[in-house]
């Protein structure tokens, strides 16, 4: 199990956001010493800015762009280091462009943004970093020669335009979004996704928690957040699959909430134990549903496909 299980989120979430709108590249290489950044974005077609779509995270991609995620306020020493790979990969695409004897304009050229909880202002005032006219509070900008602009999350205003990245903050700021997220519409654009991102969280979270890794008092807060969070899912989805039952007949209604709670509980065991083979995917298919509910909070304790078998043979057993 992964001990970085913050960066493995921000790694799969940026690029679901992103990725009906162009090219998104996680732990993209920018150097032959193989330094990596949290996310390569190249748009191939308009990125949606609305309430509705991604807000300011769209904003922010309106041009090729690195996004480098900090869990932590962001340091000085960072800070250089994101800008350094940030000329890298502008010289690589400068020299690319002489070797194909093009033109490339510096507009052309990436952007980086880093986005951080929060950030001092000694930092601001050292980097020289200001705000600017049409942008949302807690959004800062680096001379333009660095094209570099700096998010700190817990100073955006709290609307739905700054919600996907509200989601990427940290203590309570991140526990609100995510209520925000969970009280939404559930046919909100990209809600049903994101929670589902957010219970792969939830479960490495916990695993990390049960190997005795280190578990720093903020996670501590999320896991508890997120487990209640995850426990009304199990019981949303049995409460559709009951009304579905009124509206279209009981035993097909049942069934339809059921199948769907299943499929929800195995991308779940899959996210946090790895691939389960097909024959064990059929056994999990076959609990009984009066053992489903027991299954979904069973799931979180798993660490490894044996945990997972040997939770099945007590079922059969007791049966």
């Amino acid at each position: 199990m992964s001990q970085f299980p913050h960066d493995e989120f921000v790694k799969e979430y940026l690029p679901e956001l992103y990725q009906d709108y162009g090219q998104v590249i996680p732990s993209a290489d920018v150097t032959s010493e193989r330094r990596q950044i949290d996310v390569l974005f190249i748009p191939t077609k308009p990125v949606p800015t609305t309430p509705e779509t991604l807000g300011l995270l769209g904003k922010l991609a309106q041009t090729t762009c690195l996004l480098e995620v900090y869990r932590n306020a962001v340091t000085h020493e960072e800070i250089k280091d994101c800008i350094s790979k940030l000329i890298s990969l502008q010289q690589n695409q400068n020299k690319e462009a002489k070797r194909e004897k093009k033109k490339i304009d510096d507009s052309q050229l990436p952007f980086l943004w880093i986005i951080t909880p929060t950030i001092s202002q000694a930092i601001l005032k050292e980097f020289g970093a200001i705000e600017k006219e049409n942008w949302e509070d807690g959004i800062y900008f680096l001379a333009s020669g660095l094209s570099t602009g700096i998010v700190a999350i817990h100073q955006l205003p709290v609307t739905r335009d700054t919600l996907w990245l509200r989601i990427l903050g940290k203590g309570n700021k991140q526990i609100k979004a995510i209520e925000e997220l969970k009280a939404l519409p559930s046919d909100y654009p990209n809600r049903e996704m994101v929670l589902e991102l957010v219970y792969g969280l939830f479960s490495k979270l916990t695993a990390n928690k049960l190997d005795k890794q280190e578990t720093i008092k903020e996670d501590e807060t999320l896991i508890m957040s997120l487990r209640q969070l995850y426990r009304d899912k199990i019981a949303e989805v049995e409460r559709q699959g009951i009304q579905q039952g009124v509206q279209q007949g009981i035993q097909q209604g049942l069934q339809l909430g059921i199948q769907k709670e299943i499929n929800m509980l195995i991308r779940l065991l899959k996210r946090k134990i790895g691939d389960v083979s097909p024959e064990l995917e059929i056994r999990v298919r076959n609990i009984p549903i009066e053992k489903l509910e027991d299954f979904g909070e069973a799931l979180l304790d798993f660490n490894s496909i044996q945990d997972l078998t040997d939770w099945l043979e007590e079922v059969i057993s007791n049966q």
